[in-house]
This record gives C-alpha cells, structure tokens and sequence, in this order.
C-alpha cells in the first residue's frame, strides 16, 4: 500500500471502518512509516482524550416523547380476506416464513467480531507473511526484554520457556488496538505464539478470556496495568498452558 493511500485510510482505520485484508496492509505499512505511525497515534491520542474529558449531556425523558408524537404514525396496510384461506400451499408458505423469521431472529443476535481479536490475528499473520517475525532475535531474555523496555513505555514479562517446549526466539515492536506494543515471540515445535503486551485505556486487572477466529487461539488479560493477547495456531489448552507460565512469571 503506497503511502497517499495508507494516508487517506488512518481515520477510517482508527474508527475500525476498514477490513481485515486492507486493515492487514494498511499496518504493515504503518508500522514501516514513521510518519504515518505517528498520525494514526496523534488521532487516538484525541480520540481518547474526547472520550474522558468531554462532558456528555444526555436530553431529557420529555424530548423523546415530543419528537415521537410529532412523527405520523404508519398504519399497516389491511390484509385481503383471500390471503387468510391458506390451502395446503399457504400452510407451507406460512410455515416457510416463520422458518425465515427464526433465521433473521437469530442471525441479529449473533455477536459482532471483537476487533481486539481481529486485529492481533492480523498481527500475528503478516509478521509470519512479511518476514519480520523479530527486530531483535535471540533466545536471551536479559537482551529481549532491555530491547523493547528501551523503546516502549512499558516492561512486559519475557521468560525463556524452553524447559517447558515454548522456547523464546525474539522481539519486535508492534502496533495493537490504538497502541504501540511489545512482541515477543516463542516457538511450539513448528507453531509460532505471538504474545503481545502494550498499555491500554484499562488498566484494571482481567481473567483470562479464550476467543477463537480464522483457526487461530487468542488468550488476554490485564495484570499489573498492562494488557497481554497471545496468539498461535496451537491447540487451546497448549497455549493456555503457555499463558500460565507467562503469569507465573
């Protein structure tokens, strides 16, 4: 993505207005650009600070029942007699729509996608693709965690879990959710695991939370103020069992 376009996109993707193919290139060429990089953090940063210091009035109970008692009311159009005799084809056809009716019905109560979750995946995914898994590639973790310590506002856990089968191969800085973040990265035999740690607007302590999508795990939580997401393609329970020795850490 050439740098006008990626440009002309930050707001849209700030306002996670954008997919998840052109969200994915539009973050590699983020996280390359340091003009654009610091634009996109500019816009959150107000964003933000519109959200909590911004005063909010909301109208008063009356105002809503003025302006519905302005609007004309619709009344529904009366239903010929001959389309209440259903024969055997009518009971089909009421039968068909009332199966329409429980499709839509629960289709509207299916959950949006946690943009969180769509956002890490396509982390995880372009730093495989891209050939940038790590900016600094070593399985010592008293050189992993100065790295990224030194360039971001924050000291993420960094553990070598090589007794264990999750051993460390690097760091990188990356970009999550509106925020810069620390990417340290671990091996499951052939599986890489992305855990990503960055400070968000919460920093209240969370449980764990599986979520699942496009065949990749995703484990978060908050604890000591800063949020972590691990995501791989290992089984659930292999990389629950990493998280545990991230938080025993």
């Amino acid at each position: 993505m050439n740098h006008d376009r990626a440009k002309h996109l930050l707001y849209a993707y700030a306002d996670r207005q954008i997919g998840i193919m052109r969200r994915f290139f539009l973050r590699r060429h983020v996280t390359g650009c340091p003009s654009c990089l610091a634009e996109l953090e500019t816009i959150q940063a107000t964003r933000s600070a519109l959200r909590t210091n911004l005063p909010m009035h909301r109208a008063p109970p009356a105002l809503a029942a003025r302006i519905a008692s302005a609007l004309p009311r619709e009344m529904a159009p009366p239903i010929p007699r001959q389309r209440l005799h259903f024969g055997f084809a009518g009971g089909s056809l009421a039968g068909g729509l009332a199966g329409v009716a429980l499709t839509l019905a629960v289709t509207r109560v299916v959950p949006p996608a946690d943009p969180l979750v769509a956002d890490v995946v396509a982390d995880h995914v372009r730093s495989m693709m891209a050939d940038h898994l790590t900016d600094v590639p070593t399985s010592d973790q008293h050189t992993v965690k100065p790295w990224l310590s030194a360039r971001l506002d924050l000291s993420p856990v960094v553990k070598d879990f090589v007794a264990e089968g999750y051993p460390l191969i690097g760091g990188r800085l990356d970009y999550v959710d509106g925020h810069r973040a620390a990417a340290i990265v671990y091996r499951r035999d052939k599986h890489v695991i992305n855990l990503f740690a960055f400070v968000a607007n919460d920093r209240s302590d969370a449980p764990l939370r599986l979520d699942t999508r496009d065949g990749f795990n995703v484990v978060r939580w908050r604890t000591g103020g800063l949020s972590y997401v691990a995501v791989s393609d290992v089984e659930a329970a292999q990389l629950l069992a990493f998280v545990h020795l991230v938080e025993s850490g």
